[in-house]
Formats: C-alpha cells, sequence, structure tokens
C-alpha cells in the first residue's frame, strides 16, 4: 500500500474547550497525541493557516494581518487576495507567496486534494483537486455582503456591510430585484439587477427570480436558488444565494445573503480543475461557495437573528461533511485535506466569559457544546474508515478568547503626537492624517507603521530615527493600561520576529493584545473612535487577535510526535517526511516525527 496523509483542519478549535468537554470528545481524546500547538504571531487565520502550508514564518509568504495597505497612498487593503479590475470581471491572485506543501508534494508525483484550505484563492493547478475557502469573493468581488429587504424605512448605516432595501406590498405581491454584479458601463460602474417576484402567504411565500419558482417558510433558510444577471446582451452571470424570511407581518421583512459564484457557472475560478465544481454539485447538490459563507456580519449588525445563523451553520457543516466523505472514499494515495471553520465563526458570536475576582473563566455554551460534540462523533466515523497506511493530523490554526474592550491605536497615536490630523477630512481609510507631520500609522488588526521616508508614499522619517522611534512607542505601549489592566501582553518588533524576503513589507510593530482585549473594527481601516479604549458592544463576543500565547492551536495525531510543544510551522515539514520527501532549506518549522 502507498502512504497516505489526512489533513483534517478545524478552525479555532481551542484546548479549553477540550478540558472543558473532557469525556464528552472521546474519539479525539483516543488519538496517540493531544498537543497544544503554538501558532503564529500575530494568530489571524490567514497569518496561521499559511503558516501551516508553508511551514515558515510570514516573512518568507508575505501576509501579515487580515488588511494590509498600500504603500503610496495608505490604503487600506485586504491581506487575502491582490486585485486587477476589469470591464466584467476582476482578476484575482493570492496574497500568499510561499510555496505550500502540496506543491512540493506534487513536483514529487504525490497527488493532493485540498477541500476549502484558507487564502487557496484563485486555485491553482495541481496534481490532484482543489477547491478555494477563505479569500473566495461573492460576484460583487466582496467577500460578503448582504441585503435587508424590509417595509420598515430605516436610514443605511455606511459602516455596515448589508444593503437595506425598501419594498411595498401591494395584494400580498412585492416587486423588487436582486442585486449583482458591479460592472463598467458608458464610463461608470454600474450594479447589474434582475427583477424578483415575492407572493406573500401566511405560511409560506412563493419567491419567483427567471422564471423559476421558490417555495419559502417563515424563519426558514430557503433552498439555493439560481439567479440570472445579464450584463451585455451576450454575457450572463450565475450566482447562487440562500434567503430567509424574518417576518411577513405586520410588517415584511426578509435577508438576503450574499450572492455567491455558482460552481457549475464560475464567472471567476473557485477549483480547479473548473470541472470540479460541477462534479461537486452533481454528487452533493449545490453548496456554498463564498470564502466566509457563515453571516456573522449580519447578526452583529442586528439584521439577522442568532438562531437563524445556528441553522445555517448546521447546514454549512453538512455540506463539508458530504464533501469529506465523497473525497474520502476515493482517497487511495497521496494527501488529502479538508479544513471546517464554521466553529470559528458561531465562537465569534456566542463565545461566553465568567469574570470572577479579576480572572476569566470560559463558559462553553450548548451552541458551542453541540457543535464539538458532532464534530468529534465525525472524528469517530473517520478513525473507524482509516487503514493502517493513512497517517492523520488533525489541528487548528489558534485558540480563541473573549473580546471585550475595543482599542484604537490611531486614536492614541494622536494623543501621543506621533500622528497629527487635519479636523476637517473625512475620518475614514485614513483620509484625516495630516502625513506631512505623521511618524507613525495603524492599519488592520495588529499592526502599527512607521511612516518611512523611501518607503511609504509620504514618509517622513528616516531610517537612522525609525529604530529609535519605534523603542519609543513600544516602551510607551507597554504602559498602557486600562484602570489597572496592562492592555498588551506582548509588543514586538517586526524585524525581530520576520525573516524573509517580504519581511520589508511587515508591520514595524505587532501588538500582541491581553486577554479582553482587540484592536478596534474602526483601527482596523483606518479611522479614529472618540476614545483610546471603549467597550465592544456587539455581538461579537469573542475573538483571537490578541497575543498569541492567550490562543494556542491543537494538535491531535495517530502517531508519536518528538516535540513536547509543536509549532504550526512543523505541519508542513512533517508532511514531507511522512512522503519521505525531502524538506525545503526555507522551511522554518520541523518535522514532528
Amino acid at each position: 500500500m502507498k502512504n497516505k496523509v489526512l489533513i483534517v483542519g478545524i478552525d479555532s478549535l481551542d484546548s479549553k474547550i477540550i478540558n472543558k468537554l473532557k469525556g464528552r470528545l472521546p474519539n479525539l481524546k483516543s488519538l496517540e497525541t493531544y498537543s497544544q500547538l503554538q501558532t503564529t504571531i500575530p494568530p489571524e487565520t490567514p497569518v496561521a493557516w499559511s503558516a501551516a502550508a508553508t511551514g515558515s514564518n510570514p516573512g518568507r509568504y508575505g501576509i501579515f494581518d487580515f488588511i494590509n495597505r498600500d504603500l503610496q497612498t495608505y490604503t487600506p487593503k485586504l491581506g487575502l487576495i491582490d486585485e486587477k479590475k476589469g470591464i466584467i470581471k476582476t482578476g484575482y491572485q493570492s496574497a500568499m507567496k510561499g510555496i505550500p506543501f502540496w506543491r512540493i508534494l506534487n513536483q514529487n508525483n504525490i497527488k493532493s486534494t485540498i477541500i476549502r484550505w484558507p487564502v487557496t484563492f484563485p486555485p491553482e493547478k495541481i496534481n490532484g483537486r482543489m477547491l478555494s475557502g477563505l479569500g473566495v469573493v461573492d460576484i460583487k468581488n466582496m467577500l460578503g455582503s448582504y441585503a435587508l429587504y424590509t417595509e420598515k424605512y430605516e436610514k443605511e448605516d455606511t459602516e455596515k456591510k448589508g444593503e437595506v432595501i425598501k419594498v411595498d406590498v401591494n395584494d400580498n405581491i412585492i416587486n423588487t430585484y436582486i442585486s449583482g454584479p458591479l460592472v463598467q458601463k458608458r464610463g461608470e460602474l454600474q450594479d447589474i439587477k434582475t427583477p424578483m417576484k415575492i407572493a406573500i402567504n401566511d405560511q409560506k411565500t412563493i419567491i419567483t427570480i427567471n422564471d423559476d419558482e421558490y417555495e419559502v417558510k417563515v424563519n426558514e433558510w430557503s433552498e439555493m436558488i439560481r439567479v440570472k444577471f445579464k450584463v451585455y446582451s451576450f454575457v450572463e452571470i450565475y450566482g447562487i444565494f440562500k434567503l430567509y424570511i424574518e417576518s411577513i407581518k405586520p410588517e415584511f421583512e426578509m435577508y438576503v445573503g450574499a450572492i455567491q459564484i455558482d460552481p457549475e457557472n464560475q464567472i471567476v475560478n473557485i477549483t480547479y480543475p473548473k470541472e470540479y465544481g460541477k462534479e461537486l454539485v452533481e454528487n452533493i447538490g449545490l453548496f456554498y461557495t463564498l470564502g466566509m459563507p457563515e453571516d456573522v456580519n449580519a447578526v452583529k449588525e442586528n439584521n439577522l437573528t442568532e438562531s437563524a445563523l445556528i441553522q445555517q451553520i448546521k447546514e454549512i457543516e453538512e455540506q463539508r461533511n458530504k464533501m469529506f466523505f465523497y473525497e474520502f472514499k476515493r482517497f487511495k494515495e497521496g494527501i488529502f485535506v479538508c479544513v471546517f471553520d464554521a466553529g470559528d465563526r458561531l465562537k465569534h458570536i456566542f463565545w461566553k466569559n465568567k469574570v470572577l475576582d479579576g480572572n476569566r473563566e470560559f463558559i462553553v455554551p450548548k451552541e458551542i457544546e453541540d457543535y464539538y460534540i458532532e464534530k468529534d462523533k465525525f472524528i469517530g466515523v473517520v478513525i473507524s474508515k482509516i487503514d493502517n497506511d493513512t497517517k492523520l493530523i488533525i489541528f487548528s490554526d489558534h485558540g480563541f478568547n473573549s473580546f471585550e474592550r475595543q482599542v484604537n491605536i490611531n486614536s492614541w497615536l494622536v494623543e501621543q503626537g506621533y500622528m497629527k490630523i487635519n479636523e476637517s477630512a473625512d475620518n475614514s481609510l485614513l483620509q484625516f492624517v495630516d502625513w506631512s507631520n505623521t511618524k507613525a500609522y495603524s492599519l488592520g488588526f495588529t499592526s502599527l507603521y512607521i511612516n518611512q521616508k523611501g518607503r511609504e508614499g509620504k514618509g517622513i522619517v528616516g531610517k537612522e530615527e525609525k529604530s529609535g522611534i519605534i523603542n519609543e512607542i513600544i516602551n510607551s505601549l507597554k504602559n498602557l493600561k486600562d484602570d489597572s489592566r496592562p492592555v498588551f501582553t506582548h509588543i514586538y518588533r517586526g524585524e525581530d520576529i520576520y525573516k524573509g524576503e517580504h519581511s520589508h513589507l511587515a508591520p514595524d510593530i505587532v501588538l500582541g493584545f491581553s486577554e479582553g482585549y482587540r484592536m478596534s473594527d474602526k483601527n482596523a481601516i483606518g479611522s479614529l473612535d472618540t476614545s483610546i479604549i471603549l467597550d465592544n458592544l456587539t455581538k461579537w463576543r469573542g475573538d483571537h487577535l490578541i497575543d498569541r500565547s492567550h490562543v494556542p492551536g491543537v494538535l491531535f495525531t495517530n502517531f508519536k510526535i518528538n516535540k513536547e510543544n509543536p509549532d504550526i510551522t512543523d505541519i508542513a515539514p512533517t508532511v514531507f517526511k511522512l512522503f519521505n520527501v525531502k524538506i525545503p532549506q526555507t522551511i522554518d518549522g520541523c518535522s514532528l516525527i
């Protein structure tokens, strides 16, 4: 028999959950090895999964935060994909510049099947099959837009990710539209729309789109709906979506999730080969394709209920299970990887901590407990079906913790005099900054940059004074307290922790927040808050964008490992050793066998 390696990724699985549930996860606990897994600096999803894929530090693959910046304009940009705008569609390139283990395996004639590994969009050509994960956009080229259809008029909040569409009911009929791709027409960006008719009854509603009818019940998700958008007389774009009717009377309210790429009619490739999307649909049915399909932002913004999110996560998990077992049945050689990430979204909304005498104790809510008990049952089935030639690796990219207080570092930089502002300018995307008098700025969830001459577009800090300013800022931030609580556990100099060809693009300072603290949403996109530290009053109750010492991942294997404190960069070299493939010199981790 040929060697086989099976990797199951369980995003954000935390050892606190495993310890709390104890005997309720018997299948995970039955494996040969269980250990905490040291994660990356910072412990952010695209950073950590890329470290696992490449076996290297972020300086070698170029992802340091969810949000990066344009060096010339200071404009925030996503740290997952690089875009090139076209007239009809946008071209994409992965922001991950390292060499993932499956590429090296393929060079050694070892087949790979990669299902929803984060930061694999667009999919690369491999000796096998790939379905892209986190990073896949919707047909608006966004990471997840949504719409709320309602009879109630509410002034739209420009900071929300969703669109509010006012509807009128006439004789139990609503005539409205589905908003589709944004394309250039006659020199301007236009929203292509498709008509939608809604016929209302007390117990069910009939939705008509492109002459197809769909029956939808109140407080239940619809089936997956296909929609066609006529862009030009010769160009059509296809999408898929689900909707959720929250109420019919006294006022109609309906939630429509992101219009996602149709896997059978891909406007942008999300599978390799492209036909693999159609193959999956034929065997498991239509499925969510968005990189982050769980509608947590809508829940956070009070446009979707928590119960609707639970329903959705269960369905996503069912789809992912079907994908897994479809591939597992034909897994005869090489490596098979499948990532389950809905648990991460679940914990963002349902995480609970109890604070007694200043100490935090995690309480496992039923929603989280149920999710991981089901996941353990899934692992039990996998264990029962693998043969003696299969090496099993189960790991999470990071753990989880509470999010109680928001911190705006740009507001702190203004107070300390490192950033000067133009009072009359727009308070967003760093538009308010007087760059000619600004020494430092922050973008993203853990990153702080020096406004360096010759690197930034309007840099003023010379290389000779840069180190001194970094030291000043670090020493001052170490003393930042919220009452008596330190806001930071560790603060890192970028040049001390990142090595490699992309390290010159790294943050100059990386912030390791203490438990309970996280960068504010406004700071992440380059805005100011009214205070430096303020309460987190949103439904986004848990997070992991803090110091990595508070959120280690976990590792399970069905074989012994030779290291007491494994690191996430050890995943790739362990895979190479299992296949007797030479470990590249660019690897920072080490094999665990």
